[in-house]
């Protein structure tokens, strides 16, 4: 397989990280709007958005760019490990999963700004994003006393601005496979 054929894959699978997206940000506007959130629907809105967002990563692993797989599968693991963890205990360890989170945005903000240096394309968005993720999870980790409610909202910020990459991919993807097929009818 291609460079070529695996962007392609990629753009015509552009509404998968529409709806990760859109998911992530809803999930991110809920957190704010409710700050009294349980730990339990807080738990399971970030365990359902890290699987999503560890699926998409192993995705790529598997047929991305061959610079950033081993990356992209790092992160997606990890993601999806987190993921698990929030979903099978999301009401009683609130420790773990400030844990969790805290090194998982760290690791994946790290990694996101790795990556960044081997994308051409929006690699300032990439690099603002994982030192953002970088910066949320040290905030995350230095403060353990802080609120739930502080922790839903630099979480759901988090989300948001995950939410409105993932978007903002989508719409370019979809771009690219519209302008790699000439003779391609944009739907309505």
């Amino acid at each position: 397989m291609s460079v070529a054929s695996g962007v392609e894959q990629t753009a015509r699978n552009w509404w998968l990280f529409l709806i990760v997206g859109l998911v992530s940000i809803i999930a991110g506007v809920l957190a704010i709007v409710y700050p009294d959130i349980t730990l339990l629907a807080l738990g399971i809105f970030i365990g359902v958005g890290l699987l999503f967002t560890g699926a998409l990563d192993v995705a790529e692993a598997i047929g991305g760019s061959p610079d950033s797989r081993a990356l992209a599968a790092i992160v997606g693991v990890l993601s999806i490990i987190a993921g698990v963890v929030c979903l099978r205990r999301p009401g009683e360890s609130l420790l773990a999963i400030v844990v969790v989170l805290g090194v998982f945005l760290i690791v994946e903000g790290v990694i996101r700004f790795i990556r960044a240096f081997s994308e051409l394309e929006d690699r300032a968005a990439m690099m603002g994003l994982g030192i953002l993720d970088a910066i949320l999870g040290i905030l995350i980790l230095s403060l353990p006393g802080v609120s739930l409610v502080t922790l839903a909202v630099l979480f759901a910020i988090s989300l948001l601005l995950r939410g409105g990459f993932m978007v903002f991919v989508a719409f370019k993807l979809r771009g690219a496979r519209h302008r790699a097929e000439p003779g391609a009818a944009v739907p309505a």
